[in-house]
């Protein structure tokens, strides 16, 4: 059985879940709790997990690992994961997995809509967005079609013309609440809604369990975000006219 504290703060739902399974069973012991609403996950997500631990008995040197998401997507979510996930796996002496936010939503709408080919897109800000395509493999694992990228709300068509598919059976990504154009375009393609907005700290944990039943894990000082995005803070002009990362 492997245990697993999963992190997942790459948007404002953040959300952490304590998993407990074996990667070649359906079942599994999933516990995942909500950060809430219109706080900083740097205030909430620590005194949460303390609680949720001391509820199940579970101490952090009972973890096998810390899976945390690495983004891409807020700058400020990404910092606070990969820096409790650090440090918490320093303090136990266990390893730490990165998980692809958007790797995460396409588990989600798998496990929504059972789909095999999924295009993901997180609303980046600034009129842009995060997005990346995928492709289920028999075992579980998830083929990138297309790696995390950068593109505009018009410029759908040439994203998935790099990926060299001809047609997805779903999307999932909060872009599709924020661009009427992506929704548009995604009905003219007769791309199914999987309803899946923000990535799940519950997908992020099979996802690392995966990964960590592969030995596919990484040292502590390796927790590092993935921004994709090279701004990492606006100018005072920007910041006064309203705009944020």
């Amino acid at each position: 059985m492997i245990k697993l504290l999963s992190l997942e703060t790459a948007t404002d739902h953040g959300s952490y879940c304590l998993w407990c399974g074996d990667v070649d069973s359906a079942a599994a012991d999933v516990h995942t709790v909500t950060c809430p609403p219109e706080q900083p996950h740097a205030e909430t997500l620590l005194p949460l997990l303390r609680q949720s631990l001391a509820k199940r008995g579970w101490s952090v040197q009972d973890l096998d690992a810390v899976a945390y998401d690495a983004g891409p997507g807020m700058f400020t979510g990404l910092r606070v994961s990969a820096a409790l996930a650090q440090g918490l796996a320093f303090a136990s002496g266990k390893p730490v997995i990165g998980v692809c936010s958007l790797e995460a939503l396409a588990e989600s709408a798998f496990e929504r809509v059972s789909v095999q080919r999924v295009l993901t897109l997180l609303d980046a800000r600034m009129n842009q967005i995060y997005a990346a395509a995928w492709e289920r493999k028999v075992d579980g694992t998830w083929n990138p079609l297309l790696a995390s990228c950068l593109v505009d709300p018009g410029a759908m068509d040439a994203l998935v013309a790099a990926t060299g598919v001809c047609s997805f059976d779903a999307v999932a990504g909060t872009a599709l609440n924020e661009y009427p154009e992506v929704v548009a375009w995604c009905d003219g393609r007769k791309l199914r809604d999987s309803q899946v907005r923000s990535p799940d700290a519950a997908a992020v944990a099979v996802l690392g369990a995966r990964r960590f039943a592969r030995g596919d894990v990484q040292d502590p000082a390796e927790a590092i975000p993935v921004y994709v995005r090279d701004r990492v803070a606006l100018t005072s002009a920007e910041r006064a006219a309203g705009l944020v990362l």
